[in-house]
């Protein structure tokens, strides 16, 4: 699925695109050893982007990123291509955080937390 429609579907089961788990390093390893890298290779929408302002990255639920709440590939986010808006965990970077076309098709992480 499309960034969008990944959001929609995580939104549709009461949840959202992965936020917390994402920021907090022992959570987003844990998420990545025990539920992406036993999986096929694939890419994983997280709840991140510059869509609203080029250039500066926001989780879904408004937290702008620190160097201690994101893990992005060296030399990323790059805007390597017009329209990268988006972050994925990039399995070809050890799960690390890449922006990518928000058009590309690739598994959704949703995150419910309870209130």
């Amino acid at each position: 699925m499309a960034w969008a429609d990944s959001r929609s579907y995580c939104q549709s089961i009461g949840s959202d695109l992965a936020t917390w788990g994402m920021r907090n390093a022992s959570i987003r390893n844990w998420i990545i050893e025990n539920l992406l890298r036993p999986r096929p290779d694939n890419g994983y929408w997280i709840g991140l982007s510059d869509i609203e302002q080029e250039g500066v990255w926001k989780y879904v639920d408004g937290v702008a990123i620190t160097t201690t709440n994101t893990d992005f590939a060296v030399g990323e986010p790059s805007s390597g291509l017009p329209g990268e808006d988006c972050a994925h965990l990039w399995w070809e970077r050890n799960y690390q955080m890449n922006d990518n076309l928000c058009s590309e098709y690739m598994l959704a992480i949703c995150e419910r937390i309870p209130n």
